[in-house]
């Protein structure tokens, strides 16, 4: 079952950019509540419109034949929410986010999320296929006011970082790997500059020979004041990624989060990579980013609404 979710995603959302196995291991928790639609949930009505008379669980479906929809709800977010093109415009949408609406009301919850919660397969709704004038169109409203959510890439190939090397000081920073005797140091960088990607940093195998995720950091006068998560392959094959950029407040207008980005884009460059990807950043730091060579790839609305 969780392979035939996956496809009908794949196939209705093809410019997402997440590790198919991460996306699994969503689909596949058990405490999720799915509500799937079928071709036989529908029967032939006027013309050649389909009309809803049923909707299936996850764990007890109705039928066997062709996945047309579908919407899995972990707690008051839903983390997806497609309909088979073939198959959009017929009302089948708009019943399953209202099915999915009662389901959240009914444990409890008063506001609808849809996009992140514990996990994400998306962090909002998809701007770029104007998915979120449905959502909007049917009373949810973007939660972070001014502010945006996006994806950003960019063609290793094109980039060009000649000037600085990882393990040069600059301006009195130095720039190096951590190891997991930095992590008590790292911790209270990342707890000053922003507490939320505290937990992340907590996983100790980033700080172990191999990883596929490492740490870089910055130094000043033995002080870590700034740290980025470089990786390879962890949001597909042959794509690296940068992210988690954290720099404490008092050494912020430095260069410093710039510095970082740029470094661990050239390592991506460097083992080889293609192409480097940034998931789920904010508008007030889009420019440490562009400035790398990072683009706009996906912009999120990040809905929500009041039952």
């Amino acid at each position: 079952m969780t392979n035939e979710i996956y496809t009908l995603f794949r196939k209705t959302l093809p410019e997402i950019i997440r590790n198919p196995n991460t996306v699994e291991e969503i689909i596949s928790d058990r405490a999720n509540h799915i509500i799937l639609v079928r071709e036989s949930d529908y029967t032939n009505s006027v013309g050649n419109n389909l009309l809803p008379t049923e909707f299936s669980s996850l764990e007890n479906p109705s039928a066997t034949n062709k996945l047309i929809a579908v919407s899995i709800i972990r707690e008051n977010v839903i983390y997806l929410l497609c309909v088979d093109k073939n198959y959009q415009g017929r009302g089948i949408g708009t019943e399953l986010l209202r099915k999915s609406e009662e389901c959240i009301a009914a444990n409890g919850y008063n506001k609808v999320i849809a996009g992140a919660g514990i996990n994400y397969i998306m962090p909002g709704i998809p701007m770029n296929n104007g998915a979120h004038k449905f959502f909007a169109k049917h009373g949810y409203a973007h939660s972070w006011g001014d502010q945006g959510c996006f994806d950003m890439i960019q063609n290793l190939n094109d980039f060009e970082c000649a000037d600085i090397s990882i393990g040069d000081t600059i301006n009195g920073i130095s720039y190096r790997w951590a190891t997991i005797v930095d992590l008590c140091n790292i911790t209270k960088c990342v707890a000053d500059a922003h507490e939320e990607f505290v937990q992340y940093y907590q996983d100790t195998q980033l700080y172990e020979p191999g990883s596929k995720i490492s740490v870089l950091v910055a130094e000043a006068n033995g002080e870590i004041c700034g740290t980025l998560m470089v990786a390879q392959d962890t949001e597909g094959e042959g794509l690296g990624s940068v992210g988690c950029t954290a720099t404490m407040h008092k050494h912020r207008e430095k260069g410093i989060a710039g510095t970082l980005v740029k470094l661990g884009t050239k390592h991506l460059k460097e083992i080889g990579l293609k192409k480097a990807f940034l998931g789920y950043t904010y508008t007030y730091i889009l420019n440490i980013y562009r400035r790398a060579g990072y683009e706009v790839y996906m912009e999120y609305f990040m809905g929500e609404k009041p039952l």
